[in-house]
């Protein structure tokens, strides 16, 4: 995966928590900028967040992110924040785990709060290649609509709809499904509350197939209590014990097996590998039920075993 130096030319406040971030690459160019890609924002020492982009010329030499400041989170919204115009960071990427598929398919874009950011892409994208399409902006209040002007920039007029529960009331996700057409795809991203309402309204789709993008994965409150399991790879025949609360990661770094990361919860899928045996407790936010199901692959950061040993082809 490529890493870049890029230069933060502009900040600007998009509503009272969001605001909109110009880097311009110093040498070279990104490659593959595209509709649900993400970068990683080197911000510090052992910090590193991901980011939606939202736009990006053609060159490559310039892309958008926009930030949601969240005091109580991980920091590195404060550390995006508290950037200075001029300076210089390492952007990684991009990897796409959200991918528009341009089909004959009618799509629904569903938007909840900064969620919108790779959701903007994909509106532009639809627009460009003649597709039919819809928007449904998603938030609690008016002013916390960041991406409103986004939208409305790309001209959408009827095609776009701005939704504010406290002036609108609760949203109908169940109506909006049965009006869909038969063999809708529907695209959302947002918190995690929204996601599963819109996956629970689901079922009242005529066919179709809905493609989301989580900003946290999976708690563990869902998942048993850790316990140590046996990774095998492939390529030495080595065997490590993984112990309860160590993370696959952490003992295939401790014992000099490189393997790319990112996010280190299971968000950007950079430490991804093949699993060649064994079954897996997935605790990822990225991969489908199918593929977890399939037990082909994990995210060695946060996944674990449910068998006493996988095999990891490594």
């Amino acid at each position: 995966m490529q890493t870049v130096t890029a230069r933060l030319l502009k900040k600007t406040a998009l509503s009272p928590d969001t605001t909109d971030f110009a880097f311009e690459v110093s040498e070279g160019r990104f490659q593959g900028l595209e509709a649900g890609a993400h970068v990683d924002v080197h911000l510090g020492s052992d910090l590193v967040r991901q980011y939606s982009i939202w736009s990006w010329s053609l060159d490559g030499r310039l892309l958008n992110v926009a930030v949601k400041r969240e005091d109580q989170g991980r920091g590195g919204s404060q550390a995006m924040h508290a950037l200075e115009e001029g300076v210089l960071v390492e952007i990684g990427g991009p990897r796409n785990h959200f991918k528009l598929q341009l089909s004959d398919r009618y799509v629904t874009l569903i938007a909840g709060g900064i969620g919108a950011t790779p959701l903007v892409a994909m509106a532009r994208e639809l627009l460009n290649a003649g597709r039919d399409f819809q928007v449904v902006y998603l938030v609690r209040t008016r002013d916390l609509a960041a991406m409103d002007q986004k939208f409305r920039a790309l001209g959408l007029n009827e095609w776009y709809r701005l939704h504010c529960d406290d002036e609108d009331g609760a949203f109908d996700l169940p109506a909006l499904m049965r009006s869909l057409p038969v063999d809708s795809d529907i695209y959302t991203c947002g918190p995690e509350p929204m996601l599963n309402a819109v996956l629970d309204a689901g079922a009242a789709m005529r066919g179709g197939t809905i493609h989301f993008e989580r900003f946290a994965a999976i708690t563990n409150t869902e998942h048993r209590e850790g316990s140590s399991f046996e990774i095998e790879l492939t390529s030495s025949g080595a065997v490590y014990e993984v112990g309860a609360k160590q993370s696959i990661l952490e003992v295939l770094q401790s014992n000099g097996v490189h393997v790319d990361f990112g996010c280190s919860e299971g968000l950007c899928g950079s430490c991804m590998v093949d699993v060649v045996e064994g079954d897996v407790d997935h605790r990822d936010g990225i991969l489908t039920p199918e593929e977890q199901a399939s037990n082909s692959f994990l995210c060695t950061c946060v996944s674990r075993a449910k068998s006493k040993r996988i095999v990891l082809d490594l």
